[in-house]
């Protein structure tokens, strides 16, 4: 995020996203998609929250999100995904509403397994408990998180950066262009590990690559870094190395990840 925010504006913004989201949850039916979309174009258009959810769509982005929709719509007994962990079910969730208004699904294809209830009213309400409440829940907790990182101060403006639940904030003249660069080439770098990591034959070698190349990823985005952490997943990946034999491509990707790495530990 560039554009600088203090903790006023994004209260305003918070209560705004709380009014819309509490009209989307009493929807009548009848009214409901128009209120979805709304609710959507607010998500879409507000900065802070695109930001939260972008990053962990770039962290889960392989979903069957339109297979899933056709499948609900066109099945009894049907509902969509429960994924446990946050990043995981914001992407999903937020994908499958964004598909839904995409394509001017009638709501009473997909709430129609939601719930025994003859009435559409009963099924709408049980889709909006296990579906978009989660979501909602999800961006209002995240509000918190950030208002947390600002503490007290009304005035100060800050520059949000967002990475999966994770925050990174400055002060607006503080230069944080930095760390997201590193952040964009730390995922470069893993997700080339990953595309090559493919040609591996050995199952239990592939997998120990990419935990490691994920473990990296995963300790270098917390706010306190273990260091310790982080080159044991490196002596790691130099262990596995010899074992690649004619996989260069593969290994020069490792060496690469290896060398990034070890630079931002100095």
């Amino acid at each position: 995020m560039s554009k600088p925010i203090n903790k006023k504006e994004l209260k305003k913004e918070s209560i705004e996203f709380r009014t819309i989201a509490s009209r989307t949850l009493t929807s009548d039916f009848q009214v409901f998609n128009g209120n979805l979309k709304r609710l959507i174009i607010f998500i879409d258009n507000n900065e802070v929250i695109k930001q939260y959810i972008d990053s962990c769509i770039c962290k889960y982005n392989e979903l069957k999100i339109e297979d899933d929709v056709k499948e609900v719509c066109t099945k009894y007994d049907c509902i969509f995904e429960d994924y446990i962990e946050e990043e995981k079910e914001v992407a999903y969730i937020y994908q499958i509403l964004k598909y839904i208004i995409d394509n001017n699904i009638d709501c009473r294809a997909y709430i129609k397994s939601y719930s025994s209830s003859s009435k559409f009213q009963d099924k709408l309400k049980s889709f909006c408990d296990n579906v978009v409440e989660p979501l909602i829940n999800y961006i209002n907790v995240n509000y918190e998180r950030i208002f947390i990182e600002m503490g007290m101060d009304e005035e100060t403006k800050f520059v949000i950066i967002n990475n999966g639940g994770q925050l990174n904030l400055a002060r607006e003249n503080a230069n944080i262009t930095a760390i997201q660069n590193n952040y964009n080439e730390l995922d470069r770098l893993v997700s080339n590990v990953k595309q090559k990591v493919d040609n591996i034959e050995d199952e239990e070698l592939k997998q120990e690559i990419i935990d490691n190349a994920e473990g990296i990823q995963e300790e270098l985005k917390k706010k306190d870094i273990k260091k310790g952490r982080v080159k044991a997943f490196i002596s790691s990946l130099q262990e596995v190395l010899p074992k690649l034999g004619t996989l260069a491509e593969l290994a020069v990707s490792i060496k690469e990840l290896i060398t990034f790495v070890q630079s931002l530990l100095k």
